[in-house]
């Protein structure tokens, strides 16, 4: 090769090679350049990071998980701002499809500023339905946006949820005796009510050795680990059904062992030997007497003369009653006194810290309709127990005692023009600057109903009001203890302070449930069964009963709450599936209409089981009952059938026959209020009844 081509093909690979190295110092001067100039930081952003990528627990478990935290923002958060950041989930199937977006939300324990990591422990509640599901944990801050919307990088666990098969149910589609309790429905709110209830009554379960022997009981929930008189009262509609005697009765016995020489019942013991009595209320000794009077309607009189501390339960029993009269009773109004708190509630107006649970020089007094109504109860109870005992002069004063009630409190509370009674009557010089016989008190009211206290028109009155108030102040439930609440600031106390908050307005289960068994009661069938799954909807959501609920249904106060187990299990089995089983009587009225159902219950107390099935066949409007039991003596079926509907009105419709194992039966048929029911006397060994209605040119309603 020539020289000069020579040198001209080096000048040219050289120029070449300087052309890259400039381009590539370029490309890199500008690749720094570009690096430098990174997107700007989002207001809110997290790295969510938790050990936990596969979570395995059963159905309605609690499950505690940890979770690092750093806020990768430019923001601080904080739980306490206009908009708080708190951190959540969304929870999806396992395609990935959401299947509730909102849940619980986690506060933070305090202010966290950009580039802090913190540790958060939180405890899960797990879905009660088994199955594969995805939890996508992010921060949000409520009422404006999830941290996702801005980009930051949500943290998944994948969730399997075991099925819980309890031992006692192997046979629990059976008609046939088996010590187990069960029920379902064609509607799938009353299925889910089951677990919840279950779940509820075993995370609840108390046992220690306490003064008069073995305690067996149940807490109210997670943040009360003491037997409470006058939860437990309300806990046994439920408890009754799975678990035995001990469970129902031993508990009482150990408060009956702390009673005071005057007669005065602790609110609470504990497996320490400590008790207390939060002395506003006035409804622990009653409390005490309604329980008794379940555990003798399962068991009879035998258990009244046993004693405790060489003294009859019976005896007991008058001693606590006898309290109330002596040091809570008005001679002149002839009503019951207690310290003005929320219906039924346990904190008064004045003091703001725990002292609000306690009677002092500055108590405010009252008389109040749900104190009254829960004594007329057991003043009736307590009646009926001394009857079997043949101690006619205690009966006969007892009996006394609660028609006086009765006559002094529709004198002196009912409020013919509003439809209710008003919650409470002051007793000192005391002034609201609002109208406080315009607030609806669910408990007392509720209580007034069920007790017969309110005759048959005031109860229908009652109920008026009660659908009235949720739909006029917009509770999601007909579980709005108070409607309307009191203002701002009445109760100094933190709990009560605002609207809607706790017993002052909050929705309470433990009530509504029972204002639910009370329209069923009352010939609202229709409407009770729509109100009880309302509350079941919202339960099932909240994936638990809460202590209480806030407005919208949202879960507040203690988890797993063992009353509201208690009051939705007296809705439902004897409400809804119309069981009314006692120790010497059996009457199986079903309320399910054109629902499908089935259901076996067992005491264990007195070894009695009763299970029934009912369908409805809409083409030929027919009700078909199977039904069996081991009780022994004879009793009623008192069916509710179905409305029929001719040009949007509702008519009574006509009975053609009721067969029995396929023979006609004479009936009777008995309209209360919306329902119309037929009947029968029976007995309970193994029938079938079919009911034929007659509905040629007629539709049913779709509930």
């Amino acid at each position: 090769m020539p020289m000069i081509l020579q040198h001209w093909n080096n000048t040219k690979i050289s120029t070449a090679v300087i052309l890259i190295l400039f381009s590539t110092a370029f490309f890199i001067t500008c690749t720094r350049s570009s690096s430098n100039k990174t997107e700007p930081k989002a207001e809110y952003s997290a790295h969510i990071r938790t050990k936990k990528k596969n979570l395995y627990a059963t159905e309605g478990a609690r499950v505690k998980i940890q979770f690092n935290l750093k806020n990768t923002g430019t923001n601080p958060w904080h739980s306490k701002d206009k908009h708080p950041c708190l951190f959540s989930y969304h929870l999806q199937n396992k395609n990935g499809e959401t299947i509730q977006y909102d849940n619980r939300r986690f506060t933070l324990p305090g202010k966290v500023i950009p580039g802090q990591n913190i540790d958060l422990p939180l405890t899960l509640r797990i879905p009660i339905k088994a199955g594969d599901y995805i939890l996508e944990f992010d921060l949000l801050r409520e009422g404006a946006a999830w941290f996702k919307d801005s980009g930051s990088k949500t943290s998944e666990i994948s969730l399997h949820v075991k099925e819980i098969k309890w031992p006692d149910e192997q046979n629990k589609n059976s008609l046939e005796y088996g010590k187990y309790t069960h029920f379902s429905s064609s509607v799938e709110e009353i299925n889910q009510l089951y677990k919840l209830i279950r779940l509820t009554l075993e995370q609840n379960k108390v046992e220690f050795k306490g003064r008069s022997g073995r305690v067996y009981g149940f807490s109210p929930g997670k943040d009360y680990p003491q037997i409470w008189l006058r939860d437990a009262n309300t806990i046994i509609p439920a408890s009754r059904y799975f678990y035995d005697l001990p469970y129902l009765s031993s508990w009482l016995e150990e408060h009956l062992y702390f009673q005071e020489e005057n007669g005065a019942l602790q609110d609470w013991i504990d497996a320490t030997g400590q008790s207390d009595k939060n002395t506003t209320e006035t409804d622990q000794e009653a409390s005490a007497v309604q329980a008794a009077f379940q555990v003798y309607q399962l068991t009879g009189s035998d258990w009244l003369e046993k004693k405790v501390k060489g003294q009859r339960i019976i005896d007991r029993l008058e001693a606590a009653l006898n309290y109330i009269l002596c040091n809570r009773f008005h001679k002149e109004l002839g009503l019951i006194t207690g310290a003005h708190t929320a219906d039924w509630g346990d904190v008064d107006l004045i003091d703001k810290d725990q002292e609000a649970v306690y009677v002092d020089e500055k108590t405010h007094w009252t008389a109040d309709i749900y104190d009254q109504a829960m004594f007329f109860k057991s003043c009736k109870e307590l009646a009926e127990m001394f009857s079997p005992l043949n101690e006619k002069d205690k009966t006969e004063y007892w009996r006394k005692q609660a028609d006086s009630s009765r006559q002094n409190t529709n004198k002196l509370l009912w409020q013919e023009e509003k439809g209710f009674y008003k919650m409470h009557l002051h007793l000192d010089s005391l002034q609201h600057n609002f109208d406080e016989d315009d607030i609806f008190a669910l408990g007392g009211n509720t209580i007034a109903m069920l007790s017969g206290l309110a005759d048959d028109e005031k109860c229908r009155k009652i109920i008026t009001t009660s659908l009235q108030r949720q739909k006029q102040f917009g509770v999601s439930t007909i579980s709005g203890t108070l409607l309307p609440p009191y203002p701002e600031n009445i109760f100094r106390h933190p709990l009560l302070d605002s609207p809607y908050e706790y017993q002052n307005g909050a929705q309470w289960d433990w009530f509504g449930g029972r204002m639910v068994y009370a329209m069923f009661e009352n010939g609202y069938s229709l409407k009770a069964r729509e109100k009880l799954l309302e509350i079941i909807k919202k339960n099932t959501v909240n994936r638990g009963f809460f202590e209480w609920d806030d407005r919208k249904g949202k879960g507040r106060g203690s988890d797993v709450f063992c009353g509201s187990a208690g009051s939705m299990s007296k809705a439902v089995v004897e409400g809804y599936f119309g069981i009314k089983l006692k120790n010497d009587s059996l009457s199986i009225e079903p309320k399910l209409k054109t629902d499908s159902g089935k259901i076996h219950i067992y005491q264990p107390s007195n070894d009695i089981f009763v299970a029934y099935e009912y369908s409805f066949d809409s083409d030929k409007n027919i009700i078909t009952l199977k039904y069996n039991s081991n009780f022994s003596r004879k009793g009623a079926v008192k069916i509710l059938i179905p409305q029929l509907i001719l040009k949007n009105e509702s008519i009574r419709p006509t009975i053609l026959s009721i067969r029995k194992d396929g023979q006609d039966l004479i009936f009777q048929t008995d309209l209360n209020n919306e329902d119309v029911f037929v009947t029968i006397r029976t007995d309970f060994d193994n029938h079938t009844l079919e009911i034929s209605i007659q509905s040629p040119d007629y539709s049913l309603p779709k509930e």
